[in-house]
């Protein structure tokens, strides 16, 4: 005789409720769809609303275009002294020629003396300053205008085709032909500052390298020259 009888416990055995598993997913697309249709109802702009905000923020901004040279040029204006005022308090600077010396022609004490003397000023000026060069056209004007007057007062036919021989000449050498000039730029706060800049540079290296002045049509064709490299000067404009 068994000591269980197995068709009892079948029918003993529990019975195991099976547990409801949740098909409920994260994103329901259809609930999406629905959402989605509700607010192209209300606004068809809304979905677009944010992706215009994002490239709007994310846009660099273009560099603003001045409207005139006045803007782009820090120059302000000249005063009475000469003097050329800057924007935004940015002083005032003016302009000297460095009348140029040939060290090739020198002694070498000569030579070695003035080399010595700029570099002096050079390393002890604290404040700033700048030297140019430029290529400028040869300016006879007033070998010219003295050749004009003698045509017109020649007493002979010989006379003045010599004269006006000349006269092609130099006309020729201002229109081909250019003389390296140096400049100097002196910076400072006020008008009174640059002044005294210019005494005491004058006093350092007027023997090695005078100081002369420059004209003001000189200076402005000078400036316009800086802000338009690839503009000619004099008969070649």
């Amino acid at each position: 005789m068994a000591l269980f009888d197995e068709r009892i416990l079948e029918k003993e055995k529990p019975i195991l409720k099976e547990k409801k598993t949740s098909k409920s997913l994260l994103f329901d697309e259809k609930e999406m769809d629905k959402q989605i249709a509700r607010a192209k109802k209300k606004n068809p702009f809304s979905l677009l609303q944010p992706q215009r905000a994002e490239k709007e923020k994310n846009k660099e901004k273009l560099p603003e275009v001045k409207k005139s040279v006045a803007d782009i040029i820090p120059i302000i204006d000249q005063t009475d002294s000469g003097l050329f005022q800057l924007k935004d308090d940015g002083g005032f600077f003016g302009i000297w020629q460095l009348q140029s010396t040939d060290i090739n022609a020198m002694h070498d004490q000569e030579a070695g003396r003035n080399i010595y003397t700029l570099a002096k000023t050079y390393q002890g000026d604290k404040d700033p300053f700048k030297i140019i060069s430029l290529n400028l056209p040869v300016s006879t004007q007033k070998q010219q205008q003295y050749l004009e007057k003698k045509i017109r007062e020649a007493p002979n036919a010989l006379s003045l085709r010599f004269l006006r021989k000349k006269l092609k000449e130099l006309q020729y050498l201002e229109w081909g032909r250019t003389n390296r000039e140096y400049f100097l730029f002196l910076y400072g706060p006020t008008e009174l500052a640059v002044k005294e800049r210019k005494d005491q540079f004058m006093r350092d290296v007027q023997l090695a390298v005078p100081l002369l002045p420059v004209s003001d049509e000189k200076q402005i064709n000078l400036l316009y020259k800086l802000y338009n490299q690839n503009a000619k000067l004099g008969n070649k404009q």
